[in-house]
């Protein structure tokens, strides 16, 4: 029997809810980011070749003491949230919000994505070796690429 033709998009959705993707949005503590967190870059972040999160970026910190962040004291506090944001060309919506949350002195990452700005953002299934494979180049920085840039 053929999964693909058996298994209708509905009941593929729900089956994805259950693993933590398909129409889950973002999680309360940083539905509000943009509102509640300070931004880390001064200017938007420009997409650039190999970029795993293409398009323009903008970079978020929630929980963090603001001395702390002005003066871009690694290594973070527990508690700490970094959010991406990436928006593609030609749109004005994120169609992807990247997290990465620090506990116990280590770092959990997570996805959300969407095609249309009407869409709730949905959780990726990535996994954190993915996250941090790439951010193992910025180890010493903490795992975090972007510093704060005062405006």
């Amino acid at each position: 029997m053929n999964l693909k033709r058996t298994v209708s998009l509905p009941v593929l959705c729900l089956l994805l809810l259950s693993m933590g993707a398909c129409g889950q949005s973002l999680p309360e503590d940083i539905a509000d980011y943009r509102s509640r967190c300070v931004q880390m870059n001064a200017a938007a972040i420009p997409p650039y070749d190999g970029d795993p999160h293409r398009g323009t970026k903008d970079v978020f910190a929630c929980n963090v003491e603001a001395a702390a962040l002005r003066a871009n004291q690694r290594p973070f506090a527990d508690g700490t949230i970094i959010v991406k944001e990436s928006t593609r060309v030609g749109e004005d919506f994120p169609w992807l919000v990247a997290v990465a949350r620090k506990n116990g002195g280590e770092w959990t990452w997570a996805e959300y994505t969407r095609n249309f700005e009407n869409e709730d953002l949905s959780k990726l299934l990535v996994p954190q070796s993915t996250c941090t494979d790439c951010h193992k180049a910025v180890a010493a920085a903490d795992w975090i690429y972007t510093a704060y840039t005062p405006r």
